[in-house]
């Protein structure tokens, strides 16, 4: 199939996805009515029957969504807990339908602002292939401390993003085979290799940053209860959008509002109380308290 023809189905699974999924549950007539109204129907005024089951079934296939159907509801994402759980789903299913709807508009895209990524998406690919190939790469890597630049092997074993940056968790030269973090904005060079490796089958690195806040990798610490006194004034920014999957909420006051979390302090999670001060405490563990009253002192200072 043309690779036109191909993203262009692909576009249209997920404008379907995304139509029933906003609904909750949505009529067969209701879908042909929107279908009317988005450009990727190519001036069709419906969906034909025929079509729309087959866009089914590779919705099924590729995305591992059922869309379901009874009288009393209509058509239905089946086990949408499921699919709000899986990340990688929602992120590419949302990223796709916001292109769309912006490619319907040229005009829209000037009342739409993106966050800028810096470099190193250009790798992305070749990332992936060697992932799924299971071979080593071989890149070229500079430091921001570093006056010259290094190259080495790596078996990359996934990929994150943080803050806007895209990072490689992967295994590095060292005997060991310790695994390591590299910010593709940090690399010059990405080269294939012939040189296989093996990943564990059990692996999957949402599990592995599970009780990190940020991509340090502290394979060695143990995780612990932070918590946190937020200002009632900020509270709600918590609440909308929680620090790290492990929130709770265990006290809440007029003034202000406690939030536990159960994870390793990081040097990403110090920046992130950092940047909330003056409206944030630490109260646990002692040792995080102490060490962001030293850095606001430096602060001070300065």
């Amino acid at each position: 199939m043309p690779k036109q023809n191909t993203a262009l189905l692909l576009s249209r699974y997920i404008w379907l996805i995304d139509t029933i999924y906003s609904a909750g549950s949505i009529s067969r007539e209701e879908i042909d009515r929107r279908w009317c109204r988005s450009l990727l129907s190519e001036g069709e005024m419906a969906i034909p029957e025929r079509t729309f089951h087959r866009y089914k079934d590779a919705i099924q296939e590729l995305f591992q969504i059922n869309i379901a159907f009874s009288k009393s509801r209509g058509y239905y994402i089946e086990n949408t807990t499921d699919f709000q759980r899986n990340e990688l789903r929602k992120w590419l299913i949302s990223t796709f339908a916001v292109n769309n709807l912006i490619n319907e508009g040229v005009h829209l895209r000037k009342h739409i602002g993106f966050e800028p990524m810096p470099s190193g998406q250009q790798y992305l690919t070749t990332i992936l292939e060697a992932i799924r190939d299971r071979v080593r790469l071989r890149v070229t890597h500079q430091g921001f401390s570093k006056s010259e630049a290094k190259s080495f092997t790596i078996a990359p074993y996934g990929l994150k993003v943080f803050k806007q940056r895209w990072y490689v968790l992967a295994a590095s030269e060292y005997p060991d085979g310790r695994l390591l973090v590299y910010s593709l904005d940090r690399f010059t060079d990405v080269e294939r290799t012939d040189i296989s490796y093996t990943i564990p089958s059990d692996f999957d690195i949402n599990e592995y940053f599970r009780s990190f806040y940020g991509v340090s990798n502290l394979s060695n610490a143990q995780p612990e209860i932070v918590q946190l006194r937020i200002d009632a004034s900020q509270v709600k920014f918590f609440r909308t959008l929680p620090l790290h999957h492990s929130q709770e909420e265990i006290e809440t006051t007029d003034a202000y509002s406690v939030f536990q979390y159960y994870l390793v302090p990081t040097f990403e999670l110090t920046k992130e109380i950092l940047s909330n001060t003056p409206y944030i405490e630490v109260l646990l563990p002692q040792s995080l308290r102490e060490e962001i009253k030293e850095k606001v002192k430096k602060m001070g200072e300065r």
